[in-house]
């Protein structure tokens, strides 16, 4: 009698520990889930010019300064412009507008820092749908053109049907990989296959407005410790007279991005004129890139 006590109370030992074990919270489950922001969302040329930002109105302003001296052509009146060798340095302000979900419409205008006036002010300009999360789809315009509130001479303010339309897919690499190549668990891997088309560019050989530019894009990014960011896209094009001289084979940026109201970020970028290895009229020098500092203005 006295052993089958002992064994009872043994049994309703176990029992009563596995049920206190059942309901006390795992510490590990209670801790904030930290959503992984994909590297390069900031000032992306494919994409949401805020991503990581949920905020219905957003925006920054920015200091952008070559790292070389360039020819630039620099209007002077609505009639006339002459042509200067200096370092490209603009002061901008970034504005983003989110009604809903992740549509958004932005825009953002720049100032030269030297020679500035109404005349040499431009902007550029995007709208669309683009969901940074991977394993989304985005669709995306873009102007990146000579827009001009004045314009100099017969030039119209923006010439929409030379922007660029871009439907992408963002992916992360499958969990065995992406495993391998994360060094901290809080990082983000984010890759992203894309087609853009131009409605109408213009051809530097045939100095004519032609139609139907493709090109297809392909590339990854890397965000370290939810801030610091590598990435780099590569570009495709099908017919390859298409290709200008300011079109890269591929771009590369990086830097420090922070998507908080009041923060400050600072990134490098190279856009223009990049080439592969063996491709000819190369100039994918680092000091053709640009530096930006960006504060994301408190609203």
């Amino acid at each position: 009698m006295r052993e089958k006590l002992i064994l009872a109370g043994l049994l309703f030992g176990v029992i009563f520990q596995a049920q206190a074990e059942e309901n006390t919270p795992d510490p590990a489950a209670q801790q904030p889930t930290v959503e992984k922001v994909p590297a390069g969302g900031l000032n992306s040329r494919w994409g949401r010019l805020f991503a990581g930002n949920t905020d219905t109105f957003s925006a920054s302003l920015s200091f952008n300064s070559g790292l070389k001296e360039q020819w630039i052509t620099i209007p002077n009146s609505s009639e006339s412009a002459t042509r200067k060798k200096k370092l490209n340095q603009t002061l901008n302000l970034s504005m983003q507008y989110s009604p809903y979900s992740f549509w958004f419409a932005n825009i953002t205008n720049r100032v030269p820092i030297t020679d500035t006036s109404r005349y040499t002010t431009d902007f550029r300009y995007s709208f669309g749908y683009d969901d940074w999360h991977p394993n989304t789809l985005s669709l995306v315009y873009s102007n990146d053109g000579d827009n001009h509130f004045w314009t100099s001479g017969n030039k119209r303010q923006t010439w929409f049907e030379q922007g660029t339309v871009t439907l992408a897919y963002k992916f992360s690499l499958p969990k065995p990989i992406e495993s391998r190549l994360l060094i901290n668990d809080e990082d983000a891997l984010t890759c992203q296959v894309g087609y853009s088309w131009v409605p109408r560019y213009y051809d530097l050989q045939s100095n004519s407005v032609k139609a139907n530019k493709n090109l297809m894009l392909g590339g990854c990014g890397y965000t370290f410790k939810q801030h610091f960011f590598v990435r780099a896209t590569a570009f495709w094009f099908p017919d390859t007279h298409q290709q200008q001289p300011w079109n890269g084979d591929y771009s590369y940026s990086f830097g420090y991005a922070s998507y908080t109201p009041g923060s400050l970020s600072i990134q490098y970028s190279n856009y223009q004129g990049t080439r592969f290895p063996g491709h000819k009229n190369g100039n994918a020098r680092f000091r053709e890139g640009t530096v930006s500092l960006i504060w994301f203005l408190p609203l």
